[in-house]
């Protein structure tokens, strides 16, 4: 061995630095650890996943009604989410709970009682997840955050509309014209309406909406029924903004499932820039919490994702008079919350 590296060797273990070689090796250690990591990241997401698809197949639960509460309850709403009922599973079997049994019904060709037997919930099960990245309790959290639910869509949500502040008019689930382009907006709509109103509709591409335009398509009879909705919702929103959320966010998969339903919420509703501007603060702040939380052991971890709510609820500043909005960030947050501790 020369002089030269006998004189860095010493220096090396002097400072606690290993040789090169040594360093090349710790280096590679590190790394095979942080592939195994994720390899057990992916498994035990996997196998959660897999646990809650078994506890909504080959379930017997009793006839249900209005009135019932409890976990029995709790399935039949995350049932009922699989095929758009866009249900919050509280476990109480309420209003809401009873239109969705009733949609469902009625999707399912049986008689519509609102009363929840074994032969509905045996249909249930046999619906495929609609959008299997996400959680269906989590797609049901955005569908319902864009539409109000099932009665407020069938008497709002059904007519072109518009929500106010940036939006222009929106169809079905969230489908705000004012950010769509004319190519795409015909391939997906032209085989549900007639050309004379895809042709009426391409005019409020790219425009802000207003009450009075609302009111002009309303009474020319358009409306868009829920089936609808939820079909272009699940074949093309949904996985367009997924994807739009995960160009941001990398590690959005690695994610529990209710938190990945959330910053889909948050994507859907705000877009995807992280401009360098006051605005979309919080929108990089997440980003910054998402990379530590990635690189970090479990309780570093876990104190990066909580944090992510704290800037959820930051971005209320920006609405101080719009409740809806500032509502829609505090359930978001306490979404996270949940899905961080599951």
């Amino acid at each position: 061995m020369s002089i030269n590296k006998v004189i860095r060797w010493v220096e090396h273990s002097l400072l606690g630095e290993g040789t090169p070689k040594q360093k090349v090796k710790q280096k590679a250690a590190a790394k095979a650890e942080k592939k195994r990591q994720k390899k057990v990241s992916k498994a035990q997401k996997r196998d959660a996943k897999e646990k809650r698809q078994g506890n909504l197949t080959g379930i017997r639960l009793p006839e249900l009604k209005r009135g019932d509460s409890g976990p029995e309850v709790k399935q039949l709403q995350s049932l009922l989410n699989k095929v758009g009922a866009m249900l919050e599973v509280d476990g109480i079997f309420g209003g809401g709970c009873e239109r969705g049994v009733r949609y469902a019904q009625n999707l399912a060709g049986v008689t519509e009682n609102g009363i929840a037997d074994d032969k509905l919930c045996g249909w249930l099960q046999q619906q495929p997840e609609p959008f299997p990245p996400l959680d269906s309790d989590g797609i049901a959290f955005i569908a319902l955050k864009e539409t109000g639910g099932l009665s407020y869509y069938r008497q709002v949500g059904t007519w072109p509309h518009f929500p106010g502040e940036e939006s222009g008019i929106t169809l079905g689930v969230g489908y705000d014209l004012h950010w769509q382009d004319e190519k795409a907006f015909r391939a997906l709509w032209s085989p549900y309406f007639p050309s004379k109103i895809i042709k009426e509709l391409t005019q409020d591409l790219g425009r802000k909406g207003s009450r009075k335009r609302e009111d002009e398509l309303k009474a020319m009879g358009i409306h868009v029924p829920f089936s609808i909705a939820w079909n272009v919702f699940l074949q093309d929103s949904l996985p367009r903004y997924y994807r739009k959320t995960e160009m941001i966010y990398p590690t959005l998969g690695r994610l529990p499932p209710l938190c990945q339903a959330v910053l889909v919420s948050l994507v859907y509703n705000r877009g995807d820039s992280l401009a360098e501007l006051p605005s979309r603060q919080e929108m990089r702040n997440i980003r910054d919490l998402l990379q530590v939380a990635a690189e970090s052991d479990e309780s570093s971890r876990r104190a990066a994702l909580e944090k992510v709510a704290d800037e959820l609820v930051s971005m209320k500043r920006l609405w101080p008079k719009a409740e809806g909005l500032r509502t829609r960030r505090d359930e978001e947050a306490a979404l996270w919350l949940k899905g961080v501790s599951a």
